[in-house]
């Protein structure tokens, strides 16, 4: 089941990221590296964004980055990517550069794409359901974690498809 569970999570992954780097390498240069408005990210950093985050998530279900922590007792799968709130301030760690290229930006998320697509692959049931994250929007196991990342490139494939004057 876990093996299944992992390969359905990964397509869901892989079908979206090939989307985000789809939509962004559509975009000219300058148009991906204009910032819409001072206090919005360009689309530009929002593919870098969505890679690094993609690096520090196959960081922790690969166990480099130590933050998983053993279920608690009791602990039971409720995640749900529609209860994230709709402005949510990401990790300062998180953040893009004030000046992001296209290019980079698209570097960056194949790189990640692929260290993050080799993480969920190798979830076992054991590791994917018997550890968890917490997350400033929940606890979250690493089967869970890994199915957030879908829902967050969706997330920041609707900002980018946003009027970008």
């Amino acid at each position: 089941m876990s093996a299944d569970r992992a390969a359905t999570i990964l397509a869901r992954f892989q079908n979206a990221h090939n989307a985000l780097v789809g939509k962004l390498r559509e975009l000219p240069p300058e148009s991906a590296e204009r910032r819409p408005a001072a206090e919005a990210w360009s689309a530009a950093q929002v593919g870098f964004h969505v890679a690094t985050t993609n690096e520090w998530i196959a960081g922790v279900l690969d166990g480099s980055t130590p933050m998983a922590q053993p279920a608690p007792a009791g602990f039971a799968e409720t995640f749900n990517p529609k209860s994230i709130p709709a402005k949510l301030k990401t990790f300062p760690s998180l953040e893009p550069p004030a000046v992001v290229s296209a290019e980079v930006a698209l570097e960056r998320l194949r790189a990640s794409g692929h260290h993050l697509s080799k993480a969920i692959a190798s979830l076992s049931a054991e590791r994917g359901a018997g550890s968890c994250v917490t997350l400033p929007f929940g606890t979250l196991s690493l089967f869970e974690l890994a199915d957030f990342t879908t829902a967050h490139v969706l997330r920041h494939i609707n900002q980018i498809e946003r009027p970008r004057n």
